[in-house]
């Protein structure tokens, strides 16, 4: 049996703020959002006892992977730096369209990209462009946009 992505979850300290992203700059659409969820069914799910969490779910355009976005109120959470590249973290990859608009988008909202779009050609020799974003401690959002063949690229 084979097994496809059906959500991805992703823990935040400001509900507000990663709405805005996935919501106004990204353009999921928002599907619901709960103040305060928790309980025995949640705890025994997730292994964290007596956790309490605000929840919001938005999903993507065309029947895309959906983003559940969790800030935890029990238990409180750590919030501490997490340098990309550790155990545990993860990049969530989304494929874009107008990737220089969401560059400025991103810089002016306050999220800050690690470089300009670059265009790259990964190892399937589909030419794309990129760029990468810390949004949560741990959490990068690598955006790319798909590109003609026959376009230029430079090697990842």
């Amino acid at each position: 049996m084979g097994a496809s992505l059906h959500h991805v979850s992703v823990f935040v300290a400001d509900m507000d703020r990663a709405v805005r992203l996935f919501r106004d700059v990204l353009g999921f659409e928002l599907h619901w959002r709960v103040p305060k969820a928790g309980g025995r069914l949640l705890s025994t799910l997730l292994g964290v006892p007596g956790i309490q969490a605000e929840l919001a779910y938005l999903a993507g355009e065309e029947g895309g992977t959906a983003v559940e976005l969790s800030r935890l109120i029990q238990p409180p959470q750590s919030g501490g730096p997490v340098p990309f590249g550790d155990l545990g973290t993860v990049a969530l990859t989304l494929r874009v369209r107008d990737l220089d608009r969401l560059h400025r988008s991103l810089s002016d909202g306050g999220w800050v990209p690690l470089s300009p779009c670059l265009d790259l050609e990964p190892p399937q020799g589909n030419p794309v462009r990129a760029f990468c974003v810390p949004v949560e401690p741990g959490v990068l959002l690598e955006l790319i946009e798909e590109q003609d063949a026959a376009a230029p690229a430079a090697s990842a």
